[in-house]
């Protein structure tokens, strides 16, 4: 078993068609390459770090101020945090393009919308964790968006955050979840998901070129390595790079007395948000979320086209891509105090 999994986790030699940049480029392993930072990075800043309000803070602060390399490390273990998001989110859209997600490849598109949901409580429950302004009521609002679900959400929210408000309580769950409930299933999954894909031959080809003799244009292990290897290391220094320049954001230490004039959630929810604003809130955080994640699961199973998705499958499925892109825009840029619109310049 434990042979059988390897030998298809990394072949012996790989079609160089398969490997192409252009194909991929390369979504899945910059998303891999992330997730294993993200723990390089977050077992560094557990070290200094102490789950308890105030305490919270100051590490934070003392990381960033007295430890060597330590804002160095911060700033990359949240831009990084970011950026997966927006690059998982790619892989998934690249994926359905390319019809990657019909049988015999539906269980990965399984195992990865699983990771998607993985990554996004990463970002959600490391987004508390430096206890400051920006954190605390950016979490309070996501949090009172589940009070919407019907039957379920006040419980539901009073499980999350720990009793009826954001505090001590919520601070160490988060905290919990982030170090040890999380990274565990991610890299299962993760694992999962690439021997997946071994064993499905690879990376699914242009209908065009399937069934064609690749066998003369076949990359060994070793060149297939110094390719993953390479891109690695020019991802790892942009990561770098992007780190030393623009410093995570640390505001004032949370006040829960004191309502920030801007007041918004993670950036990855506010799509949510700015929903509210134009429909009720039992379609904006309960029916549309659970129609889109029923739709997502069904996908592989319906309006399969010659191994790509069909016309009203694309136009539903980027069409909703295009509006929770809109959706997010203006909720980040054309926001202002009291979610009312303003000009970004």
């Amino acid at each position: 078993m434990s042979r059988n999994l390897l030998f298809h986790f990394r072949p012996r030699r790989v079609s160089a068609d398969a490997i192409r940049f252009t194909l991929t480029w390369g979504l899945g392993g910059m998303a891999a390459l992330m997730i294993v930072q993200q723990l390089g990075t977050g077992l560094l800043l557990g070290f200094f770090y102490e789950p308890f309000p105030v305490q919270a803070y100051e590490s934070v602060r003392h990381i960033q101020e007295s430890v060597f390399l330590g804002q160095l490390v911060r700033n990359l273990h949240h831009w990084t945090g970011h950026l997966l998001v927006i690059v998982a989110f790619l892989h998934m859209l690249r994926v359905f393009l390319s019809g990657a997600f019909y049988p015999p490849r539906h269980r990965n598109w399984l195992i990865g919308l699983g990771l998607g949901i993985l990554i996004l409580l990463a970002n959600f429950s490391g987004y508390l964790l430096p206890w400051d302004q920006l954190s605390y009521w950016a979490v309070t609002i996501a949090g009172g968006m589940l009070a919407y679900v019907p039957l379920i959400g006040i419980p539901l929210q009073k499980v999350i955050i720990g009793g009826g408000e954001v505090g001590a309580a919520t601070l160490q769950l988060f905290y919990a979840i982030h170090t040890t409930v999380i990274p565990v299933p991610l890299f299962l999954l993760m694992a999962y998901h690439f021997w997946f894909v071994r064993k499905a031959s690879g990376v699914l080809l242009p209908v065009k070129e399937q069934g064609a003799d690749r066998t003369k244009s076949a990359v060994e292990q070793h060149e297939l390595l110094v390719r993953e290897f390479s891109f690695a290391a020019l991802v790892t220094c942009l990561l770098l790079l992007f780190a030393m320049v623009v410093d995570a954001p640390l505001g004032d230490m949370a006040n829960p007395q004191l309502t920030p004039q801007n007041v918004k959630a993670p950036w990855y929810f506010l799509g949510a948000q700015e929903l509210l604003l134009h429909v009720p809130p039992l379609v904006a955080v309960f029916v549309l979320p659970l129609t889109v994640g029923f739709f997502l699961v069904l996908l592989p199973f319906v309006g399969n086209r010659a191994g790509k998705p069909g016309v009203v499958l694309r136009f539903i499925f980027l069409g909703g891509t295009l509006g929770l892109l809109i959706l997010t825009i203006t909720g980040i840029w054309f926001r202002g105090p009291g979610m009312i619109l303003v000009w970004p310049w």
